[in-house]
């Protein structure tokens, strides 16, 4: 078959498979497929999860003696000003589970920073039982500085990537943060065989 006809048809499966992708991530992806032998699916996921799992351990190392620099009370709040700042005024329940905490952990940091001034709360207007929490300007201040830190942190770990080598890796993991990231929180008080089960059939769907 010819090069240019191959090209085209590998085009058409990436654009079906991913539709909201453009030509660079085609390009980026097409360019990181190789023939060399692979290792068989449940190794090469474990060599997969380890290398993040790794990756993730040392950024967690660097990113804790960072937040060591800032005024934060301790260095997991970061966490939770951050998912205010991306997500707004929201229940402490949602902040919760976007970080995918466990409920007496999330609390407890909250109520941390509350008592840091860092965030406050008021009542719901549309539920009169729950409440709303936000930044407050001491919070935002904290967290400015906090990015400045967590910046340096991600140079350590990634400064030797290019942008495009950083985007390819975005483009391939994202779609497994999103799925997950819901049904993390769906799961997270279930059964383990419970989870697999719900995990591989909505790997069908």
């Amino acid at each position: 078959m010819n090069k240019a006809v191959q090209l085209l048809i590998a085009w058409d499966a990436f654009e079906e498979k991913h539709p909201n992708s453009n030509l660079d991530d085609f390009c980026r992806f097409f360019l990181s497929q190789n023939k060399q032998p692979q290792p068989a699916g449940v190794q090469s996921r474990g060599l997969l999860l380890k290398t993040l799992g790794r990756i993730t351990s040392a950024f967690s190392l660097y990113h804790k003696a960072a937040m060591n620099k800032t005024n934060l009370p301790s260095p997991d709040l970061f966490y939770f000003l951050n998912g205010l700042a991306f997500l707004g005024e929201v229940r402490k329940t949602e902040l919760i589970n976007y970080l995918l905490m466990e409920y007496t952990t999330g609390m407890e940091a909250i109520t941390r920073l509350q008592k840091e001034h860092l965030i406050q709360e008021r009542a719901d207007e549309r539920d009169g039982r729950a409440k709303l929490i936000s930044l407050t300007e001491k919070g935002r201040k904290t967290l400015a500085d906090c990015y400045e830190y967590a910046s340096k942190a991600s140079e350590m770990v990634l400064g030797d990537l290019d942008e495009d080598s950083i985007q390819l890796c975005i483009h391939l993991l994202k779609g497994i943060e999103e799925k997950h990231s819901k049904l993390a929180i769906e799961l997270k008080n279930k059964d383990f065989d419970n989870m697999y089960t719900q995990v591989c059939q909505a790997d069908k769907e």
